[in-house]
C-alpha cells in the first residue's frame, strides 16, 4: 500500500470513530406526555405523567409538553398504562 492509501485510510477509520463518539445516546422508545412531575432520587429523577402516548421501556425518551418541570429526559426503564407513565433512573 502506498503511503497516500495509508494516510486516506487512517484517516478515514479516524473520522468514524470521532462520529460514533460524538453520537448522541440512542433511546429504544418514547413518549409524549402532556403533563407530569419529577422527583430526585439519586443522582437522577423519578417521573410520573399524564395523558402520556408512545412505547418502549427500557432506554426510553419521555417529552413532557407542560408544567414546570416540562422538557426532555431520557430514562432507564419506564412503565406505562392507561396514559399514565411512571419512570426511573431518568436524566435530562
Amino acid at each position: 500500500m502506498t503511503f497516500k492509501r495509508r494516510a486516506a485510510r487512517v484517516a478515514g477509520i479516524a473520522v468514524l470513530a470521532l462520529t460514533a463518539l460524538t453520537a448522541p445516546a440512542r433511546a429504544d422508545g418514547s413518549y409524549e406526555c402532556f403533563s407530569g412531575e419529577r422527583s430526585p432520587a439519586g443522582d437522577a429523577y423519578s417521573l410520573t405523567g399524564w395523558d402520556c402516548v408512545g412505547a418502549g421501556y427500557a432506554q426510553v425518551t419521555v417529552i413532557l409538553r407542560l408544567g414546570p418541570v416540562a422538557g426532555t429526559y431520557v430514562c432507564g426503564y419506564v412503565f406505562s398504562w392507561n396514559g399514565t407513565l411512571a419512570g426511573n433512573v431518568c436524566r435530562i
